[in-house]
């Protein structure tokens, strides 16, 4: 029961820290008052007995699993956008596809040590980051990409889905 407790307890936590820095405080709140439940409850029962270190080898491991699946849990849930630069072959046409695929880009020429190279700017939900990325490497798979996750932003041209069909 204490290794269950505090596995629930810290992918609770885990989840909700992402989630608050995601910058939903109000749904952070409402899940910390639960998570709280779970920490009391959890070390309330190795507080009884601290004769028994079998009692605290749960509540250790169960941290180690529960921030395990809440770093699993966060990343299958992808609460947020990216922001990615895309750096480019132009000739690879890279700015085109991706917005034959529905996905805003704003595009400028760079130099680089190879040349002439585009440097493309690309905002997506968290959820499409993967399938954007499979794109750019299928279609110019030299380019060099940075993703970042955006604190704030305004404006621009964001969608649900990519068209890649």
């Amino acid at each position: 029961m204490i290794f269950f407790l505090e596995a629930l307890f810290v992918t609770v936590m885990t989840c909700r820290w992402i989630i608050l820095i995601r910058g939903y405080r109000n749904l952070s709140a409402v899940i910390s008052f639960f998570e709280q439940i779970l920490q009391v409850s959890a070390l309330g029962l190795v507080m009884l007995n601290l004769d028994e270190p079998l009692r605290m080898i749960a509540f250790a491991f169960g941290y180690a699993v529960g921030s395990l699946a809440g770093s699993v849990i966060e990343e299958k849930l992808a609460i947020g956008f990216a922001f990615f630069q895309i750096v480019s072959d132009p000739a690879s046409n890279l700015a085109q596809r991706l917005r034959d695929a529905g996905v805003g880009v704003t595009a400028w020429k760079a130099v680089g040590r190879e040349g002439e190279r585009q440097v493309l700017i690309v905002m997506v939900r968290r959820r499409l980051g993967r399938e954007l990325i499979r794109l750019v490497e299928e279609t110019d798979p030299r380019s060099f990409v940075v993703r970042l996750d955006p604190e704030a932003f305004r404006g621009g041209f964001l969608k649900k889905g990519l068209n890649t069909k």
